[in-house]
């Protein structure tokens, strides 16, 4: 399967971050916090929001090549149609990159009983 982060599994859209935020399920970590809103697409959907407080333009780039890296290695795993909002807080700049992927694992872990039917089984791990 190929692993590209195609412009399709992207959120762009103001309203879409809207409806993420307002209407999604929500998961406070110490790095960030991640929404995540069931959607009619048939892709899951990743958008990064990382704001001046996180640091200068170079860290917050590099929070977000790692966080876009990391739900890219992982998406396999994720369910489809969901749109996940990722908002990132200023301790993500002095975290790696296996500190963040640690925290998006375990955070899809704990929103995965939300996100998925009582039918379908848990989750894989990340």
């Amino acid at each position: 399967m190929r692993e590209r982060f195609r412009k399709t599994e992207r959120l762009t859209a103001h309203a879409d971050f809207t409806r993420c935020y307002r209407q999604g399920k929500r998961l406070r970590t110490p790095l960030f916090t991640l929404y995540a809103y069931r959607q009619g697409h048939g892709l899951a959907r990743l958008g990064l929001a990382v704001g001046k407080s996180v640091g200068n333009a170079v860290v917050r780039n590099r929070v977000k090549r790692r966080l876009r890296e990391i739900f890219r290695r992982h998406k396999a795993l994720l369910p489809a149609r969901y749109d996940l909002c990722i908002r990132a807080a200023p301790a993500s700049a002095s975290a790696g990159y296996e500190g963040l992927a640690t925290a998006f694992c375990e955070a899809v872990a704990g929103l995965w009983p939300a996100m998925l039917p009582p039918e379908q089984g848990p989750a894989q791990q990340c």
